[in-house]
């Protein structure tokens, strides 16, 4: 946990005081998605293979994602917001910084077991969900060709086609130290594009959100995945990557779309500092 929260902190410090800025973020995160991300999806699917626990977390994820949608939608209604808050009231209560966030957070509690775990709620879950339901909700149709040429996603089926023949020794090693480049790039890009503000008119539907995705979200799962044979790592990373605040990616989409921008960018920082309360609490609960 405090791995974390130094890797952020020193990267938001060193922005701060203007040794990097925040568009160095942007070839780190490419960095992540288009090489060392797409490896490591690759060794868990290469590793895990089709089986029953790929079925029962990515069903976990969706079943999740898919109540906190409704639920934000209803909520939404309920209160009578305009339809750009209603749209990104749904997106950034539904999908969590599963990738970004999660695989730090799911390596610190449950080692490399459970970093493999939360690879496939990433991949089979949240990316194919808000590629999916998400550009739903804000489009009103899906771009099926972005999902399947998404790198990460092809390395993980690429693992899974590949399951039956031995990878080459000197390529499992290359792998290996790829992959061990992964966590401390992302932490290290999350803290320069950390933002720290909001607009108090926008403060209820910020409390919605947090309630929504890092409150009832793992509460959910907690009850979700406890009905599925699953082992009882799989589980516990299943309700902590239920946790994970607003996904960057959500608040990217949400201000791509012109919507609630202010919405979106106070989610996705400000929700990253509150995980560092509520996500070694829901660990805690998990895990007594």
């Amino acid at each position: 946990m405090l791995e974390v929260l130094l890797s952020i902190g020193s990267a938001y410090l060193l922005k701060r005081v203007s040794l990097f800025s925040e568009e160095q973020a942007k070839p780190l995160i490419n960095y992540v998605l288009y090489f060392a991300l797409p490896i490591l999806s690759f060794k868990v699917g290469h590793g895990l293979g089709l089986s029953k626990d790929v079925l029962y977390i990515g069903l976990g994820a969706w079943l999740t994602i898919g109540v906190c949608l409704v639920l934000a939608f209803a909520v939404g209604r309920l209160l009578r917001v305009g339809v750009a808050d209603l749209k990104s009231l749904m997106i950034l209560s539904a999908f969590g910084n599963t990738a970004f966030l999660g695989y730090p957070y799911s390596y610190n509690y449950f080692g490399e077991e459970g970093l493999s775990y939360a690879v496939l709620y990433d991949n089979i879950g949240s990316f194919l969900a808000v590629s999916s339901l998400g550009l739903l909700v804000l489009k009103g149709r899906v771009d099926i060709r972005s999902v399947v040429l998404f790198p990460p996603f092809l390395g993980i089926m690429a693992g899974f086609l590949l399951r039956g023949f031995e990878i080459p020794h000197f390529i499992d090693q290359f792998f290996n130290f790829v992959s061990a480049s992964l966590l401390p790039v992302v932490l290290f890009a999350i803290g320069l594009g950390l933002r720290l503000s909001f607009e108090l008119k926008d403060l209820k539907l910020l409390v919605l959100v947090f309630l929504t995705k890092m409150v009832f979200s793992p509460a959910l799962a907690f009850f979700i995945f406890s009905l599925f044979p699953l082992n009882p790592i799989a589980q516990k990373v299943g309700v902590l990557q239920s946790a994970m605040p607003t996904m960057i990616m959500a608040s990217l989409l949400v201000i791509q779309h012109n919507l609630n921008t202010n919405l979106a960018v106070a989610s996705a920082g400000l929700g990253i500092v509150l995980s560092f309360l509520t996500v070694p609490l829901v660990a805690m609960i998990i895990n007594y």
